[in-house]
């Protein structure tokens, strides 16, 4: 492991390397992340490749640019190392991708039709998620004796946040006083870097309330902590002083892995490769995603996930918060029994209304078709009675008669 690290920390004081990487973290800490996996799995290729285990990545760029090493062969190469040591689709893409902008930094171009030509990368055959309802959230919420857990799961179920979004929360960014409870999503841990409001149920906010009292709890000893603004709200302790979402993540999922076990929901794909769990924490952000775009429409779920939105879709916050309080909150209340039994009656009492319209409508359709037939049949004994009177109208077109009549 040490090993590991070392030679993580020694590709990245590279010149080269480091230059690039200072250059893609200005917009991305976890792009700059990605990025140097990429190029310690490039080292470890050409480590591991008899024709070019004398070259390092540094040194691999003047190669190529004088023509020694055909850039081509070495990726393709690259992507059957990877294949190789089973990693999954969009990993091998993304650190090829980092290869390709590594080198395109130090001016080497890889032209893309070229690239589609003579380099073959593996194709992602895309299956449908695995969908959890209302049932299935509550299981694992009944199983779950985790305090912190708990809330974590409530705040992610009823607001749709992404697993670092949530981990990102400080104590000044959830404001109790709002109904209901509003939390900032920061753009420093937001997908698309725009920063945003969200809102989470009367339930979460209660188990999210009991975990943070819970936590500056009075322990009567030196452990007792007191709240700061920028603690986050689902960190026990900091790391080196700095709180850093990115430490709980690891922690959060083996905890979550561990309760879907209990819970019997610890299914795994079967991609043949690294296999996935079929439920995930981001399974929770399907789910919410799925009930808002039922209750309040596609447009205010794209703008409540922090999707891209319509330019034309604006609603003032008010509004936006009435929405979400009268139409979504009661489906994404899952431990709330007098929430569930009210949803319950409500729900009940729109089929029975339901029904009332429908048979109203089947009572007044029934009626104009007895009108209609009665009407019809009038006529056509009109027509057979002048017939009888007159045969020769029997050679008059039907028009003619009907205007007759």
């Amino acid at each position: 492991m040490n090993q590991k690290v070392s030679r993580r920390a020694e590709i990245e004081s590279l010149p080269k390397v480091s230059s690039f990487l200072l250059s893609m973290g200005r917009n991305s800490i976890c792009s700059e992340r990605a990025y140097l996996n990429g190029l310690v799995s490039f080292q470890y290729f050409l480590l591991q490749d008899n024709d070019l285990k004398s070259y390092s990545v540094e040194s691999i760029i003047l190669a190529v640019s004088v023509g020694e090493i055909n850039i081509y062969r070495v990726l393709d190469s690259f992507v059957s190392f990877l294949i190789s040591q089973k990693l999954s689709i969009p990993t091998i893409k993304l650190y090829v991708t980092a290869i390709r902008s590594y080198f395109a930094y130090h001016d080497i171009d890889i032209v893309t039709s070229k690239f589609k030509t003579k380099v073959k990368m593996p194709k992602a055959y895309r299956e449908d998620e695995e969908a959890l309802d209302v049932q299935d959230i509550r299981n694992i919420l009944l199983a779950c004796n985790n305090r912190r857990l708990k809330a974590y799961l409530l705040v992610l179920a009823s607001g749709g946040f992404r697993t670092a979004e949530g981990l990102a929360i400080r104590l000044k960014d959830t404001d109790f006083t709002s109904n209901p409870t509003r939390i900032h999503v920061r753009k420093e841990y937001s997908k698309t870097r725009v920063a945003r409001d969200v809102y989470i149920s009367d339930e979460a906010t209660k188990y999210l309330k009991n975990w943070i009292d819970w936590k500056y709890r009075d322990k009567d000893n030196k452990w007792t902590k007191s709240a700061k603004p920028d603690d986050l709200v689902f960190s026990v302790y900091t790391v080196k002083g700095v709180p850093n979402p990115r430490h709980l993540y690891v922690k959060i999922v083996n905890e979550f892995e561990k309760l879907l076990s209990v819970v019997g929901m610890d299914e795994r794909k079967e991609d043949g490769l690294r296999r996935r769990r079929k439920i995930t924490l981001h399974s929770l952000r399907r789910f919410v995603k799925t009930v808002i775009s039922d209750q309040a429409g596609q447009d205010y779920s794209e703008w409540f996930l922090g999707h891209a939105k319509s330019p034309y879709y604006t609603k003032k916050e008010i509004d936006r918060r009435q929405i979400y309080a009268t139409k979504c909150m009661k489906y994404l209340t899952f431990l709330d029994y007098a929430t569930l039994e009210a949803t319950g009656k409500s729900i009940e009492a729109k089929l029975r209304e339901k029904d009332r319209e429908m048979q109203a409508m089947k009572d007044k359709y029934e009626l104009e078709l007895e009108t209609i037939r009665d009407e019809t049949n009038q006529k056509f004994n009109q027509i057979m009675s002048m017939i009888q009177q007159n045969p020769k109208l029997s050679q008059v077109k039907p028009d003619v008669l009907q205007k007759k009549i």
